[in-house]
């Protein structure tokens, strides 16, 4: 080795050794909002707004960027052009059954979201169910992960309530049925906790299959607030977080879309910065 390459290689690996660590990235669900299907460029508005509020990445249904299939690298250029990461677009396990599946999951990747979000229906509301329904549920997911990954996406489950009852009995149960380089968990731990469960004991057990987690509370059970202002907090979640090293999205998920200007997605990433630190 000449006395170049040996000072190349030493700053080589000096800069590894003082490289910073990966750091938690904080996104938004534009479903705050009140979008219209169709209106892309409602949606840009959005995410331009969703940025200068701290955000670095957002998330939407697909019904919201199916229109630009057709035209995919224009519109991917306007997302890429507003400076954040389209983190994924949501659907469901029924309208994924009725649809064109492959064409959804190839279209939300030609446009440049990292997944697809799928939610399903838990399994029985009290979290008691059969092992034959645990595991067509979890071949069905393997399925549809298998499609996204031949259209070049990956699939991250997304759970309601029902998953987190029973001491988180179906996540875990999904968890453990499932192939981990197929399915990932973008981990709802505001209806986690809506439903009686316990997400940061989740995130201990399987932080290393969660991409992302939505961040909102409940007063009463039902009516979404904003953060720091429900039923429940998330301190449990951050401290989680911290153990496992886990860097993920936490992503605000205040919903209802009843406002245009959406007032508590700001405050919200300001409860986030408090809690978790990013």
């Amino acid at each position: 080795m000449t006395r170049r390459e040996f000072l190349a290689a030493s700053a080589c690996a000096a800069s590894l050794c003082f490289a910073k660590p990966a750091a938690i990235k904080v996104g938004c669900q534009a479903n705050a909002w009140p979008l219209k299907e169709g209106d892309f460029d409602q949606l840009i508005d959005v995410v331009h707004t969703i940025k200068s509020l701290g955000y670095a990445g957002f998330e939407c249904n697909i019904r919201f960027v199916r229109g630009q299939f057709g035209h995919a690298a224009e519109a991917r250029k306007r997302i890429e052009d507003t400076g954040i990461q389209f983190i994924g677009a949501h659907t469901n396990m029924q309208e994924a059954a009725r649809e064109d599946f492959a064409k959804a999951a190839a279209g939300a990747a030609q446009l440049g979201a990292l997944y697809i979000v799928m939610s399903g229906s838990g399994l029985a509301p009290n979290g008691q169910f059969s092992d034959e329904a645990l595991k067509t549920k979890a071949a069905q997911l393997e399925n549809l992960a298998r499609t996204c990954r031949q259209s070049g996406i990956e699939l991250a489950y997304h759970n309601h309530t029902a998953e987190f009852a029973n001491n988180n009995a179906e996540m875990e149960g999904l968890a453990d049925h499932t192939d981990p380089k197929l399915v990932s968990f973008l981990m709802d731990a505001g209806h986690g906790y809506q439903g009686g469960g316990n997400p940061a004991a989740f995130m201990l057990r399987d932080s290393d299959r969660i991409v992302g987690c939505h961040i909102k509370t409940f007063r009463d059970k039902t009516m979404q607030v904003p953060l720091g202002q429900g039923d429940f907090g998330f301190e449990a979640l951050a401290a989680a977080i911290r153990k496992t090293g886990w860097t993920g999205w936490l992503i605000d998920e205040e919903g209802g879309g009843k406002t245009a200007d959406s007032p508590a997605v700001g405050p919200d990433r300001q409860y986030i910065r408090r809690i978790f630190g990013v």
